[in-house]
């Protein structure tokens, strides 16, 4: 199934960004995945279900060797874990995958408005979302109010959004390696200050 999955979603990838979001049809991504018509339905309903696996792909790829380093980097301090995410972050959405599915976007949103929402959710709020997760798990940071947790989240992601990713959009020279480190480390030092800020006094009776 997994495999399967994998097929149906790279051929939706290399027809969405071929022939578009209009001109891509369920019955065609089905036979060059190899899959039957039944399958393709089993893993995606409609095609707006199948653009938002395929964003989904593009902006959190299944990776053995990056999970490995991820679970490495979980074990050290916030602000080193912030960062690994901001670099990691700005290398996805500016990678070749995601700018090429952002362009279908861009082209296609007149005629089909709602596949701006589908594109935000998988590359923005995805992101917000999963990181909102580990910090209601983390001592320090779960017993925030959910709200600003997340709002803290949403604005770390924010810094790291900028005219460089008009660039990339634009077929120009992607920031370095050292500007997208920098990013990071300010995003990273604004959101763990935000954090330490907001951290619930404790209570004197659970000293």
């Amino acid at each position: 199934m997994a495999r399967k999955r994998a097929a149906i979603v790279a051929a939706a990838e290399q027809a969405f960004v071929r022939d578009g979001y209009a001109g891509s049809g369920m019955e065609s991504i089905a036979r060059e995945a190899g899959v039957s018509i039944m399958t393709l339905y089993r893993h995606a309903r409609t095609k707006d279900d199948l653009f938002a696996a395929v964003m989904e792909s593009a902006c959190h790829p299944v990776d053995m060797e990056e999970s490995v380093k991820i679970e490495e980097v979980l074990k050290k301090p916030l602000a080193d874990i912030l960062l690994f995410v901001g670099v990691m972050f700005q290398e996805r959405i500016r990678g070749a995958k995601t700018t090429n599915l952002l362009r279908v976007v861009m082209t296609e949103i007149r005629r089909f408005p709602h596949l701006g929402a589908l594109a935000y959710d998988g590359l923005i709020n995805a992101h917000v979302e999963r990181l909102d997760s580990f910090l209601s798990t983390r001592a320090g940071t779960s017993g925030m109010p959910a709200e600003r947790r997340r709002q803290i989240g949403h604005d770390f992601f924010e810094r790291l959004v900028g005219l460089d990713d008009y660039r990339v959009l634009l077929g120009l020279p992607a920031p370095s390696e050292q500007d997208i480190r920098r990013r990071a480390e300010l995003a990273a030092r604004e959101a763990v200050a935000a954090l330490e800020r907001d951290q619930p006094v404790p209570n004197l009776h659970e000293l």
